[in-house]
């Protein structure tokens, strides 16, 4: 598939192609290799390695351990407030409205307020700790990255999920997480030191 080549593009490439470039192309020198080489350029799905590499499937884990706990306690209080508001309504029913029903139905809306402004802390609180668990795991995949680029000759590489449309040969995404799984940043490691000879014997 041929992308239809950007505005700016093409107004570097009239610029290029100006009069006074035109009058001195025949004392111009050869171009090199590099400079008809075709740029390359790679996507990456980021939120998959986030959420299935071997890190991530932990740090998805204890999310979860922290959620749960979390929303069970929320959920309790949210039944217990539930059965309330049925209580009072056939209460007023039966009974007909009074200034006792009427203050304790204005003390259940202040619990409700209460649970609700409790489950919005709880939401910021969750990614606000998703953030400091994920971040160094974006650290790690941009240096791989980085590496992959350098070795590859990739001019750009992109998240996959801001581009229309990529060639799956361009999807990087599976060799960053295997890179990532191998730990160090996929870097090779170090050779380790022989060990020193003994000493000879007298």
């Amino acid at each position: 598939m041929i992308s239809k080549l950007p505005a700016a593009g093409l107004l570097a490439l009239l610029l290029g192609l100006s009069a006074p470039a035109l009058a001195q192309d025949a004392k111009a020198p050869a171009p090199t290799e590099s400079s008809e080489r075709t740029p390359r350029f790679a996507v990456l799905d980021t939120r998959q390695i986030i959420l299935y590499s071997e890190e991530g499937l932990r740090v998805q884990a204890n999310l979860r351990k922290l959620t749960e706990a979390k929303q069970a306690d929320l959920a309790t209080k949210d039944k217990a407030l539930q059965d309330e508001q049925d209580a009072l309504r056939k209460e007023e029913k039966a009974k007909g409205p009074s200034e006792a029903l009427e203050k304790r139905k204005a003390e259940w809306r202040q619990k409700v307020a209460m649970i609700q402004q409790a489950q919005l802390e709880f939401q910021r609180e969750m990614l606000q700790k998703e953030g400091e668990l994920t971040k160094p795991m974006l650290q790690k995949i941009g240096a791989i990255v980085k590496t992959i680029a350098a070795k590859e000759g990739y001019e750009l590489v992109v998240d996959k999920n801001a581009v229309v449309f990529f060639k799956n040969e361009s999807d990087i995404t599976d060799k960053v997480m295997s890179l990532y799984n191998q730990g160090d940043a996929g870097a090779a490691k170090k050779p380790e030191k022989p060990a020193p000879k003994p000493a000879p014997k007298k």
